[in-house]
């Protein structure tokens, strides 16, 4: 019995070496580098690219976090964090001040702010001078510590980082379109006629619309109870009527009430539409607008006397500003008006839209009008 317990004794012996020695083989070691804590380092994952947008300067772009570095002594630490435009940090676009804790968010709004100051924008048709979009810049951002409690005067016992990248892109959005000349326009019983009664335009007697985008079309019309029809180039070989909520080629005239309205052609879907406006519509009125009949017997419009004044296009790219291409004036005298009334009416003194001031004495001829409420001035250009 004692043998075989001395047998049974060296086998557990020899498995337990051998099960240490396989142990001992199959071990993955791990390595530390050694982290020298007197400096101080980013310890934030920076992005490859941070994307900005006016619509969420609120968030936070990046937390910036950072060790706090071993001064051989125990010591209150400040921190200040830094963003530059160049890399050997020669101007500060940003600076923190003095920070207690290792840790401070950094906002969307503090990198559009330097975005701002480098010229960059949202708009997609602003380019740098090369063609070249202008909404990308790379920024540098570096954090030094101090031992005490500022980071002002003298201090022997401080380090800074070395500088992180931090790449900025401002997201685009698309250019806005200017409006432009068409050759689409509205004729009809609703409009003063089938083309019988001018209403100022040059082409022809439709009230004309501005192209304002690929295949879109607007104006503003004060129609009359009655029809109307869309056409091309002031004739009928290219005419749109209503059938079933669709324009078909020389399909049924469309029936309108009276009012004034914003009217839309979207050729891309053959469709149309009238939203009704009761205020806000700036037009011109006056001798000088040839609101007449065709045979040039009465003039029908003079000073607002029967017939609604011919309309502004606001400019969908700047507040305030209002646009008429191509209208017709005849020698006479114009002012502008809000909704076909007097009670806010601008005239021309020394150069400058004054509220009831005199009468602006214009020639014959056809005109694009720019109309700037909020500066008080306007542009005629003779065509």
């Amino acid at each position: 019995m004692k043998i075989m317990y001395n047998i049974f004794k060296k086998i557990m012996i020899a498995s337990l070496m051998m099960v240490v020695i396989v142990s001992c083989d199959n071990e993955d070691y791990l390595v530390f580098t050694a982290v020298n804590q007197k400096e101080v380092k980013f310890q934030n994952e920076f992005l490859p690219v941070y994307k900005l947008s006016s619509a969420t300067s609120s968030n936070v772009a990046e937390r910036l976090v950072w060790n706090e570095p071993d001064f051989d002594a125990p010591a209150t630490i400040t921190y200040v964090v830094e963003i530059s435009t160049s890399s050997n940090f020669g101007s500060i676009a940003m600076s923190s001040g003095d920070l207690s804790s290792n840790h401070m968010a950094l906002s969307v709004k503090d990198l559009l702010g330097i975005a701002e100051t480098l010229g960059l924008d949202e708009d997609g048709s602003t380019k740098n001078a090369d063609g070249s979009p202008n909404n990308t810049a790379t920024l540098y951002a570096r954090v030094s510590a101090y031992a005490g409690t500022t980071s002002t005067g003298a201090n022997p016992s401080s380090t800074t980082s070395k500088s992180a990248t931090v790449n900025i892109e401002l997201l685009e959005t698309a250019g806005c379109e200017e409006p432009a000349m068409s050759n689409w326009g509205l004729v009809g019983s609703a409009v003063n006629g089938w083309g019988g009664i001018s209403r100022g335009f040059s082409n022809t007697n439709d009230i004309e619309l501005l192209q304002v985008g690929d295949g879109i079309f607007q104006g503003y019309a004060t129609l009359l109870d009655g029809e109307f029809k869309f056409r091309q180039d002031g004739a009928w070989a290219v005419n749109l009527g209503d059938e079933n909520g669709k324009l078909v080629a020389n399909g049924p005239n469309i029936a309108a009430s009276a009012g004034t309205y914003l009217v839309t052609l979207d050729m891309n879907e053959s469709t149309y539409s009238l939203a009704n406006v009761t205020s806000d519509i700036w037009g011109i009125v006056g001798s000088g607008v040839t609101i007449q009949k065709d045979d040039g017997s009465g003039d029908v419009a003079a000073w607002g006397g029967g017939s609604a004044d011919t309309k502004f296009f606001p400019d969908p790219c700047n507040d305030g500003i209002y646009l008429m291409m191509g209208v017709l004036l005849q020698d006479g005298e114009i002012k502008f008006r809000k909704d076909d009334a007097w009670a806010e009416n601008l005239g021309d003194e020394n150069g400058k839209l004054v509220a009831n001031g005199p009468n602006i004495g214009v020639s014959a001829g056809t005109y694009d009008i720019v109309l700037d409420i909020t500066n008080s001035t306007y542009t005629m250009t003779k065509k």
